[in-house]
Formats: structure tokens, sequence, C-alpha cells
């Protein structure tokens, strides 16, 4: 099958083909060597056999932590609850970890419901104190260092793609499906990506349209582009403008029968992702956005690492309410992907086939929040954080050092794992299959604390 990859592999043609096609429209050639451009599919996904996959959720804003994963046992869940009379909980308020791993030190906030069922059949796990070295409290600092995947920046890159997805994608997802995001534009994860990665607002956005006569009709469209397309020479710059407008027209058109095709699977399996409230039409957006990702695993596309996430988390003043409503959209969300997935993993017969086993979803923030509750019953910007890892391949559990009274005490949370540790988890030998060579190539700064974090 011909690809955008094959026919335009050059730099200047990498331009041209971003030009034509505009943002996402380069998915020609993306789709499993199964499924024919242009065709219809068959009833079951052609989901690529023990491919592993990684979802990466971000929680803009700065996520409390320290209140998704709360101590509710001995000094330090006192010296908790002290420093939080109004947005804290007690003991019991919260969801028990003492189901799968077994852990009784905790609990997790109330809306994180299908997380706890997660945990309970042992695929969830949960990272303390996470962080990096120096953490500094501006948003836009921290965002970059996490995206970056270093800690000084650029300085620590040299002559290297700046994004730490795009150090991965360049040489182990190569295509331009290898890597997609959806719903947060072109971070800096991707900067530096030489397969220029599907990135759109959300699936049911992304057209490339040529006629709108014929809106209806592919068939009449296609010809009408072809025959404009034919009127260009063949070779030199008109050629190669010519020959990726066309990759880019028929890449929509793929992505458009997957999305035809997910919508029929969708209505026979009664799969609903969480509405807007007052709403029977509008998805919530992380709703939205991880039906997307169902969408393009169904429809058999070799993406390696779908990128989203939900802004918010910011929550300086009235945070009960607020990061509740957050938490229940990512939570409401991650539950009906599981039932959709496990919906297609039913048509596999063993394990190593099948989608759930072979996906991790990393829910990761910036910094986490101070301490104490302000004036404004909220919290400020804080240093630790807490990280979530769902997913088949999870070893789950509680992970990273304890909290202790000395860092209750503290104004912020100390870091004691670093963040890049869990991604080298999560690409490495026991997931996404690179070794330390390869990660080390992709993260060579070095770090005052390295930890092996083994949640796969």
């Amino acid at each position: 099958m011909n690809t955008i990859k094959q026919t335009l592999n050059k730099s200047r043609r990498n331009f041209l083909r971003v030009g034509a096609a505009g943002a996402g429209a380069l998915a020609l050639g993306a789709l499993d060597s199964r499924v024919s451009p242009l065709s219809a599919k068959p009833a079951k996904a052609a989901a690529l056999p023990a491919h592993k996959r990684l979802i990466v959720i971000n929680m803009l804003g700065g996520n409390d932590g320290l209140n998704t994963v709360f101590p509710v046992t001995g000094s330090v869940a006192s010296i908790y609850q002290a420093n939080r009379p109004t947005i804290g909980y007690t003991p019991g308020q919260g969801l028990s970890l003492t189901g799968g791993p077994g852990v009784s030190a905790y609990e997790i906030h109330p809306s994180l419901v299908n997380i706890q069922s997660l945990w309970n059949q042992g695929d969830a796990a949960f990272v303390h104190k996470v962080g990096y070295p120096s953490q500094n409290l501006s948003h836009f600092v921290s965002e970059d260092i996490w995206s970056y995947g270093a800690r000084n920046g650029l300085a620590s890159l040299p002559s290297m793609a700046p994004g730490w997805l795009a150090r991965f994608g360049n040489n182990h997802a190569p295509t331009s499906m290898g890597l997609v995001s959806i719903g947060v534009g072109r971070r800096l994860d991707f900067e530096g990506s030489t397969a220029n990665p599907f990135l759109v607002n959300s699936v049911s956005s992304f057209a490339y349209d040529t006629d709108w006569h014929y809106s209806n009709n592919h068939t009449l469209r296609k010809e009408v582009a072809q025959n404009i397309l034919s009127m260009q020479p063949a070779t030199g710059l008109r050629g190669e403008i010519a020959s990726a407008a066309e990759a880019a027209y028929n890449a929509a058109a793929q992505v458009g029968v997957a999305a035809t095709d997910y919508a029929t699977y969708e209505t026979t399996n009664s799969i609903q992702y969480p509405l807007r409230p007052g709403s029977t039409t509008s998805l919530t957006n992380m709703g939205r956005r991880m039906r997307d990702i169902s969408l393009l695993i169904y429809g058999g596309f070799d993406t390696s690492v779908f990128y989203t996430g939900i802004g918010g988390f910011d929550t300086h003043s009235d945070q009960a309410a607020r990061h509740a409503q957050l938490l229940q959209e990512i939570d409401d969300a991650i539950g009906v992907f599981y039932q959709d997935i496990s919906i297609q993993d039913a048509a596999f017969g063993t394990a190593s086939d099948r989608i759930w086993p072979n996906l991790t979803i990393v829910i990761i923030s910036e910094f986490g929040r101070r301490n104490y509750e302000n004036g404004s019953d909220g919290t400020d910007h804080g240093h630790g954080s807490c990280v979530t890892v769902l997913g088949g391949p999870v070893n789950g559990g509680i992970y990273g050092d304890s909290l202790l009274d000395a860092d209750l005490n503290a104004e912020y949370l100390p870091y004691t794992t670093d963040f890049r540790d869990i991604y080298r988890s999560l690409l490495g030998a026991n997931h996404m299959g690179l070794n330390t060579t390869e990660l080390a190539a992709i993260f060579p700064e070095a770090q005052p604390i390295n930890t092996t974090i083994n949640v796969v």
C-alpha cells in the first residue's frame, strides 16, 4: 500500500505534505496492512495482534495529587486532615483500596469509582511524590519540562528532537499515525517529530474537503479532486504538491470510513460515552476524546501513543466541587472506554492478541498542590504529585516512597520519584519494548534520583 512516508520522504516533501494536508491529514498508509484504503471494514476491528499502546492523559493545571490518593491511617492522616480542614477527606469518605493489591493506608477520591474497579482487578497503580529536581511552580515551565523529558530543556538535548514523544516516535513509531494527539493541540511533546503526527481537536472534525457539491458521494468527490490534480505536472514542485494533496484527501477518507464503521459498532453494542449534564447528544470533553481513541483502535490504525487530556486543575479556590467534577469526567470516560475495549477484545481468542492486555494509560500533571488549603477553600501550586497508571499490563499497587509526617508538615510534598522513571517503565522492555540503550537516547539527561518503577 502506498504511503505518504514512502512517496514523500525528504524534508522538503514533508513540508509540502503538511501544507497540503493541514493538521492531522497525514493518515494515509497508517492503517493496519489488513485494512484496504477506502474499503468497508469487517464488523470487528482489525486490531493489531500484540500491538503495544500507551495513552497519556494530561490533567492540565496541576492536579491535587494529595486529594486524589490520600492517607487514612496514622499520624500522617491526622496531619493531612489538619492541613485541610475544609477540603480534605476523612477515613471512609474516599474509596477503599483494600481490594485487589490490598492497601489500607490510603483511599482514593470518591469520584474515581471506575478506577477503583480497575484497582480491584489489579489493573491500577498510583505513584506518590513524583516530580523533578528543583521543581518550578510555573505552569508553563513545568509543563515544558514534562514535555521535553528533560529538566534543563533544550540545553540537555543537543541535536535532538525537543519532545520526548517525538524522540520515541522518530525511531519506534515512524508512521504518521504512530503518534496521535486529540483535543490538546500540538504540544511540545511532539516537537521534532519527523513523521508529522496526527493532531486533531476531534476525529469528527477531521476532514479534507475538496468539493461541497458532492458532499455525500465520496466517489464523485474523489473524481473531482483527481481531475484537478491530474492537471498538475507529474514531476517537480507542483507534482509533489499534487501528490501530497491527493494523499491528504485519501487520508481523510480512511479516517471517515473508520468513523462510520465505529458508529455502527457503537450502536450495535449500546456503547454510550458520558454526556454533558443536561444533554442527550453532546459528550463531555474526555468522553469524546476517549471515544475517538477507541475509534482509531477499532479502525486498525497502527498508533503506538495517544495523547489527550483536559484542563481546569488549577484549583486556587472552591476546589472541592471543581476537583470532584474534573476527576469524575476522567473516571467516567475511562469506565466506558474499558467496557468498549472489553467488547472489542471478546472477539480475540488469546490474551496476547487482545487490546487491554497490551495497553496502558498514564495520567499525569505538571505539578501537585501545596499541603495546606488556602483562604479560598483551594490549594496553590506545589511540588510532588501523584501519577496514576492503568491497564492490563499494570502491576497494581502503590509505588514511590510512602507519605511521611515530615512531608505533610512541609509546605510542599517533596519529589522522590523522577517522572522520567515512570516514562522509562512504560516505554521499556516490559511494555513498549525499548532496551536500556534506546531509553538512554530518549532521556539522555543525568538525574540526581533514579528509581526503578515496575508499574508494568
